[in-house]
């Protein structure tokens, strides 16, 4: 049995990527509540963000190692790239929040509690 994957066109990785990064701009301009977030982050929340995208880095930079040559001239070695990817990508997250604020585009507030229980007696459920 062949248990290859189907050959797709040249362009399909290319597409992939850019599909991705449009989902990825998406969500954080107008999935995440930036009047929220930014509290959270100016109360100490930047430093867990920190912590995962160094985490992040490091974890990528073991499963796929190499080194990248960037602009056709420097070599830039195995940690340092995935590194400098990561730290650009939580500049754009950041990036995507001032750009929130400063258009004043908030998501709408979606309310997951339930709600309040009713206190009328001829509203129950139970009554015969």
């Amino acid at each position: 049995m062949n248990w290859s994957l189907p050959d797709f066109p040249q362009a399909t990785p290319s597409v992939l990527k850019v599909a991705l990064l449009v989902l990825f701009i998406g969500w954080w301009l107008w999935g995440v509540n930036w009047r929220k977030a930014w509290p959270v982050l100016a109360e100490g929340g930047w430093m867990p963000l920190v912590l995962v995208g160094i985490m992040a880095a490091f974890v990528w930079s073991r499963i796929w190692p190499s080194t990248v040559i960037l602009f056709g001239l420097f070599a830039v070695p195995n940690v340092l790239w995935q590194l400098g990817t990561v730290t650009l990508l939580i500049g754009l997250i950041l990036f995507c929040g001032w750009l929130q604020t400063r258009y004043r585009t908030y998501p709408p507030e979606i309310s997951l509690d339930p709600p309040p229980p009713s206190h009328d007696p001829h509203a129950s459920h139970d009554a015969h």
